[in-house]
């Protein structure tokens, strides 16, 4: 799974780098310290859902969209449950991925900001979790 990362202080690692002012270990201990921000701006955007009895989130005939925060179209369900996703623009969905319960599953991976987007969890009943999008 793969997360957006900030681009300003990688810039600034370059300008540091490039006027002769930093060592070459100053770049690797940067991007050691930038990777949870980046965790952060993904995961911190989560909403928790909550699916219908069909299995399907955002609930009726609702799409909710993706952002810049991540990459991927992350879920964290309470319980094990295969997921996929849906598409607003043709209807079409991807394969089913099993998300194991409390932890993070990439449901769709390298997806545009503002796609519109259903989740259909495969099999009946309430389910809850968190998506990041």
């Amino acid at each position: 799974m793969r997360i957006r990362s900030r681009v300003a202080p990688f810039a600034l690692t370059a300008i540091v780098l490039g006027s002769g002012l930093g060592l070459a270990t100053t770049a690797s201990a940067d991007s050691a310290a930038i990777a949870p921000a980046a965790t952060l701006s993904c995961y911190g955007s989560a909403k928790s859902y909550t699916t219908d009895n069909i299995g399907f989130w955002p609930t009726g005939a609702n799409y909710t969209y993706t952002t810049g925060n991540c990459l991927d179209i992350n879920v964290k369900p309470t319980a094990t449950r295969r997921v996929r996703v849906c598409w607003q623009s043709n209807g079409s969905c991807n394969a089913y991925r099993t998300a194991p319960a409390g932890q993070w599953t990439a449901a769709a991976s390298n997806v545009i900001d503002g796609v519109g987007y259903w989740l259909d969890f495969e099999g009946s009943g309430v389910g809850r979790g968190q998506v990041a999008a």
